[in-house]
């Protein structure tokens, strides 16, 4: 069964830092609530754009997030269950939902030119494709953020409802960006 595809509005450049450290068969220390997260420790979110500062601001709040939103600053790491503002590496603002979905990725796969360009196709666990079919329902058009690190890697837009856990970005990628970016999804980088 093919993916279904996603036009990738927007997809950053410049991909650094894994997401998360796997295969340590040692126990992990109870994580200090405190502490922020670092990057490593932070899964890949998939949210509901609400709007982008290439538009104008729907209402006072966003407007606000986006005047205090310093896009030349490095990316804070928001809890995915408040709604928050980010920027992707071009310096676009967005204000985003909740997260939809954290985590969940089991491959991201980067493919060459395929008529319509380089693209990564990602495949979620089971949790994550019922909380993305969940995310996606709803009429076609909007667009979802793929946020790591706080940074919005990619803002693709939803062409229908996705129920079968596969999506794929493309559009606006390179054979190296899409490699970067299914390695970060993965935490190869």
């Amino acid at each position: 069964m093919s993916a279904r595809r996603l036009s990738a509005v927007l997809v950053a450049g410049v991909l650094v830092a894994g997401l998360a450290g796997c295969g340590d068969e040692e126990a992990s220390p109870a994580p200090d609530p405190e502490r922020e997260p670092t990057p490593s420790e932070v899964a890949a979110e998939l949210r509901m754009v609400v709007a982008t500062s290439r538009e104008a601001a729907p209402d006072s709040l966003v407007l606000q997030q986006f005047r205090e939103l310093d896009c030349a600053a490095p990316p804070k790491v928001a809890s995915p269950q408040e709604p928050t503002a980010a920027c992707d590496a071009a310096g676009t603002k967005y204000s985003l939902e909740p997260a939809g979905v954290v985590g969940g990725v089991e491959s991201a796969v980067a493919s060459p030119d395929a008529g319509a360009g380089p693209s990564v196709e990602v495949v979620l666990d089971a949790e994550a494709s019922a909380a993305l079919a969940d995310l996606t329902d709803g009429p076609p058009g909007r667009q979802v953020a793929v946020v790591l690190d706080g940074q919005v890697v990619a803002a693709p837009t939803v062409q229908e409802q996705l129920t079968d856990g596969r999506l794929q970005v493309v559009g606006g990628l390179t054979e190296a960006s899409a490699q970067a970016l299914a390695d970060r999804l993965t935490g190869r980088a």
